[in-house]
């Protein structure tokens, strides 16, 4: 089984891996809470009680991959992995990241906002706050603003276009949450708003979640992927005139060649799935092209 989350990680998509690391967090945070009750879940989630935050800054970040049982994880990864794939058709694995992270940080800045400047959430402070839904709110969002009359059928409900699904699912999460969770319900706004907001943005050339992407890159370029190949360069010789007699490759040669394209082939898999296929080069889309057809 570890053999097999390795290789999904290393060679699935962001959105593979963004699921398996809410899991994996998940799972540890279970197993620290078997011996420390509560205080591996406590250590990562966040608070809107700024001497909380002020100890524990790290947890704007961390949050975002913390869930407070297995239904929270399930209800959050199920419409990750169905909306996501969308998404990150669309746009790549990068702005599916940023679009994630950007969705949690402004959940989590609405949540303390809120409950700081409006009286009536005062007494939400001292609760927790964790889980994926800020962060899923601004795909679900973004993936509506992208494509609003994409449709989809439905079992019961018929065909529905994206924009009125995103829209039924704000609402129903404001008549869940309106008597015991207005905090949570506006770090989902904020999310979605987040999500609204760069994809509006992105139509008029404006990247709100550079920056981010940025230091992405950067660390990206520091850590290595795990069970990626390393990239390899072949000499080769020049051509010989067109009227010449080609000799047929032997063997050996033909099997070299083919390995050498299939790590080739797999190092551009994997920056697509790092980094999206628009930063892929001219050489390397042809390639991937030449490739498919075979």
């Amino acid at each position: 089984m570890l053999e097999e989350i390795k290789r999904s990680w290393s060679s699935g998509s962001m959105l593979y891996r963004l699921i398996w690391a809410n899991v994996i967090v998940f799972i540890l945070v279970e197993l620290v809470s078997l011996f420390y009750i509560g205080e591996g879940k406590m250590w990562l989630a966040s608070s809107a009680d700024l001497e909380v935050l002020k100890s524990r800054p790290w947890s704007v970040a961390t949050y975002m991959f913390v869930h407070d049982g297995p239904w929270h994880l399930v209800m959050n990864m199920l419409p990750l992995w169905w909306l996501g794939r969308m998404y990150q058709a669309e746009v790549g694995s990068r702005k599916l990241l940023s679009t994630y992270v950007m969705g949690g940080l402004a959940g989590v800045l609405s949540v303390v906002a809120c409950i700081h400047f409006l009286p009536s959430l005062s007494a939400y402070e001292d609760r927790w706050v964790m889980g994926a839904s800020s962060a899923l709110f601004a795909i679900i969002v973004a993936t509506a603003t992208l494509n609003p009359n994409k449709k989809i059928n439905f079992v019961f409900f018929g065909t529905l276009q994206l924009q009125h699904i995103a829209f039924a699912i704000i609402i129903l999460d404001y008549f869940m949450r309106r008597d015991n969770d207005m905090g949570a319900m506006m770090g989902h706004l904020g999310g979605a708003l987040m999500g609204y907001l760069l994809v509006r943005n992105a139509k008029k050339g404006i990247n709100l979640a550079g920056w981010i992407e940025w230091i992405f890159d950067v660390f990206m370029s520091i850590i290595p992927t795990f069970g990626a190949p390393r990239t390899r360069f072949k000499v080769f010789k020049k051509k010989a005139p067109k009227d010449s007699h080609k000799r047929p490759k032997s063997d050996d040669q033909f099997n070299s060649e083919r390995r050498d394209n299939e790590l080739k082939l797999d190092s551009i898999l994997d920056k697509i799935s790092r980094h999206g296929y628009e930063h892929l080069t001219k050489e390397e889309k042809g390639f991937l092209f030449k490739q498919s057809k075979k």
